[in-house]
């Protein structure tokens, strides 16, 4: 699962009821704060005894991933210059062997606006995964997160140039932006992403329509090719 739970969430338990009622084996979790990290370590310490949290001075930069299965290691990835968020370069112990994921957080389309920084931003995005890119050893790797951009963002597609394959997903979007008051769906998109290289195969990918973050959990499910 990789899941941005919102860092003002109004309603934290019932994105941890989303998490629980999903039982994943590896959870990726953006905008950890640390109200968000006592939550989850009060709710998932026997259920997922393998964790590392890492928090951010910007509030909505924490990460987490959750895990039934062993870590083998995990590093914590600079933001690049033009990002504002850190990445996670985290090895498991899959029942078929070792697999890199690289959990990301990418840069919002913000620039002194959300018109201008739709437009502005994507070069930006390009320009963090081709560094974090570099970071990745010669293993089974899994590139999962909030992409802040859509399939034909150029990261995505910088990702596709190097031989990954974006998991298509079933189900809504995994964001939606609603009016406060009116309770209306103004906008949505498909901004969150697993992608995976040849030596693995996803299936069951879906979009869940559950807790009460801006965006919504994605869970697939990936094994040896």
């Amino acid at each position: 699962m990789t899941y941005n739970v919102e860092d003002v969430n109004p309603d934290r338990d019932a994105s941890l009821d989303a998490i629980e009622r999903a039982d994943v084996d590896v959870v990726l979790l953006q905008e950890i704060t640390a109200g968000w990290q006592r939550a989850l370590v009060a709710r998932f310490a026997a259920r997922y005894p393998h964790r590392v949290i890492r928090l951010h001075r910007r509030s909505a930069g924490g990460l987490a991933v959750l895990s039934k299965l062993p870590l083998r290691s995990e590093e914590l990835l600079a933001p690049v210059l033009s990002g504002w968020f850190p990445a996670q370069r985290v090895v498991i112990e899959a029942p078929f062997g070792p697999v890199q994921i690289l959990h990301l957080h990418l840069r919002p389309p913000y620039d002194g606006g959300w018109i201008k920084g739709f437009l502005t931003t994507p070069p930006l995005r390009r320009q963090e995964i081709e560094v974090y890119w570099q970071a990745l050893a010669e293993l089974p790797t899994i590139v999962a997160g909030d992409f802040n951009e859509d399939p034909t963002g150029l990261a995505v597609q910088f990702l596709e140039g190097n031989g990954l394959a974006r998991a298509v997903t079933t189900g809504p979007t995994t964001w939606h932006y609603v009016e406060p008051e009116s309770k209306h769906e103004l906008l949505k998109m498909d901004i969150d992403h697993v992608m995976i290289d040849p030596r693995l195969v996803a299936t069951g990918a879906h979009v869940v329509d559950a807790g009460c973050s801006d965006h919504r959990p994605v869970i697939v499910t990936i094994d040896a090719a």
